[in-house]
């Protein structure tokens, strides 16, 4: 998870929408309808049609988010033990540019059937060239009640979102990842007690001190303040995309929450990692509060009737040549194949749900050897450091996508990319001849 996350939490406890209008340069197009039946906006939107939800993307084709994180040509990790980035030598090695390894990048993500630039990733790189989602890390201090929380959001979105107001590859905005709600890895207190600890007389903790006893109260009234303030930072930037949710951990979720995001976000989005077994059931055993895990998010949707996407999740297999000794709360496959079948596995079910629009995963270069910044040493990537693609996977990835929700209800060819012409009408600017399938 990023950055640290769960892991650091779950290695602790073994220790112990509707759219908004759109500009005036869109709205001829925003009730037309294209030939899959969803209506043509200019800008990604969410629907329930067909027995499910979906995403539609901005020529009204549907589009399910098969996505890939931590793709950039700058942000590849360093081996915290050697002070060396392998991956970074073997980009100098086989490739002439950044652009003759962004065009590599990009041909590999599009015959694995990835259509969606993840979190953690190049956005001025990819963003031109493929639909992406952004983070933009709003929540800061220790009082979410104070008038700083809004000016910090406000300026987060003058500066990153404003500008990207009329992007039609952007499918939306996630405003922080992995947020701290409760009892977790960062301390076993409740928001509340939190909240009583600030100064008397501060805004936190006067609502703190109108909850005390109702701990639940509090965290709905904390987190409607969140997602409120957040929300209306961003829309007042952006009109046009949708507010993705907060990167929640699945195991860490409660419907408090959940109660309170449903009035802002279009689509919630979680990280859902399969942690080794018995780990699901210590979390909930110490800490109640939180919804069960369960395999297709359910207990969540039935809180948040919004439709999800998972942001987050990965599986890792002991023929890398890395040693996967950290975090050592996820399961360690056998090999390759065992890795491509957690994986269909897991995206096959998925696919079923009605409520899933997206899932993406992390990442696409394995963790040097070493051990990273924080000293994660695993097989996560699709590619090795030397530039691999571990074929065993990406082939069976390659033939599951083929299958996703999107190819085949699309009557169109597969489009990759969007670009919004002079008189505001969007177009398809990176079609293929035929749908892979």
């Amino acid at each position: 998870m990023r950055r640290a996350g769960i892991k650091v939490f779950t290695i602790a406890m073994i220790g112990v929408m509707a759219l908004v209008a759109l500009p005036s340069a869109v709205a001829d197009a925003s009730h037309e309808r294209s030939n899959d039946g969803f209506r043509a906006t200019g800008f990604f939107h969410t629907t329930f049609e067909h027995h499910r939800w979906w995403l539609v993307a901005p020529d009204g084709r549907p589009f399910y988010s098969t996505g890939l994180n931590h793709v950039g040509p700058t942000g590849n990790d360093t081996d915290r033990t050697t002070g060396v980035c392998p991956y970074c030598q073997a980009m100098s090695a086989n490739y002439p540019s950044v652009a003759a390894w962004t065009d590599a990048t990009v041909a590999r993500m599009h015959a694995w059937g990835i259509n969606t630039l993840g979190t953690f990733s190049d956005r001025d790189v990819f963003g031109p060239r493929m639909p992406y989602t952004s983070l933009l890390s709003m929540a800061g201090g220790n009082d979410w009640f104070s008038p700083d929380f809004e000016t910090r959001a406000k300026t987060i979105a003058a500066n990153s979102v404003a500008a990207r107001r009329d992007d039609p590859n952007l499918i939306g905005w996630v405003t922080d990842t992995e947020l701290r709600w409760g009892p977790d890895w960062r301390g076993t207190t409740e928001k509340l007690d939190d909240y009583l600890q600030l100064p008397p007389g501060t805004p936190g903790r006067a609502v703190a001190d109108a909850h005390v006893g109702d701990p639940r109260g509090f965290l709905r009234a904390l987190a409607n303040r969140y997602f409120e303030v957040t929300t209306e930072a961003v829309h007042e930037q952006d009109p046009n995309h949708l507010i993705l949710g907060v990167k929640q951990i699945a195991q860490l979720t409660q419907p408090e929450v959940l109660q309170a995001a449903r009035k802002y976000v279009d689509v919630f989005s979680i990280d859902d990692y399969q942690l080794t077994p018995g780990l699901d059931d210590a979390i909930r055993n110490a800490w109640p509060l939180y919804l069960p895990h369960d395999a297709n998010l359910s207990s969540i949707y039935s809180v948040i009737r919004k439709p999800l996407m998972v942001m987050e999740y990965s599986f890792r297999a002991a023929d890398a040549g890395v040693p996967n000794s950290y975090p050592p709360i996820f399961p360690t496959l056998a090999n390759q194949a065992a890795r491509g079948d957690a994986f269909a596995t897991y995206v096959q079910r998925l696919y079923a749900t009605p409520w899933m629009v997206g899932d993406h995963w992390f990442e696409y270069v394995d963790e040097p050897a070493g051990g990273r910044f924080d000293g994660e040493d695993s097989n996560f990537g699709l590619v090795s450091v030397a530039d691999v693609p571990w074929a065993t996977l990406v082939d069976r990835m390659t033939a599951v996508h083929a299958q996703a929700p999107d190819r085949l209800a699309n009557h169109r060819p597969i489009c990759w990319s969007w670009q919004r012409a002079a008189d505001g009408r969007v177009r398809c600017s990176d079609p293929v001849v035929r749908n892979p399938h």
